[in-house]
């Protein structure tokens, strides 16, 4: 991946039994914070369809170092000590334009 590519993420989230509705809040504070992180180009919180306790996000960043600078920033950091609360797994699969 060249350093000026996008980097775009699809992140699926298994939230804890009976946590989804709290967590969406948290998130969605979250989300609204990284949304005006240098990079970030979109972020959308979807609910899956089929499961109650999966919650999945798409994000667009600019390129890998805003995205890598993203991960390791005071916000990223304290929500990383926040989530393990609510999930109970996550995957997150990174893609490339074709």
């Amino acid at each position: 991946m060249s350093p000026s590519t996008k980097v775009y993420l699809f992140v699926e989230i298994d939230v804890n039994p009976g946590q989804r509705d709290v967590f969406l809040e948290r998130l969605s504070a979250h989300g609204a914070h990284i949304r005006t992180e240098e990079g970030c180009e979109a972020l959308e919180i979807f609910n899956d369809t089929k499961s109650q306790e999966r919650v999945c996000v798409w994000e667009v960043w600019t390129n890998r170092a805003l995205w890598d600078a993203h991960m390791v920033n005071d916000a990223s950091k304290a929500w990383q000590q926040v989530a393990p609360a609510y999930v109970n797994g996550e995957k997150i699969t990174v893609m490339d334009a074709i």
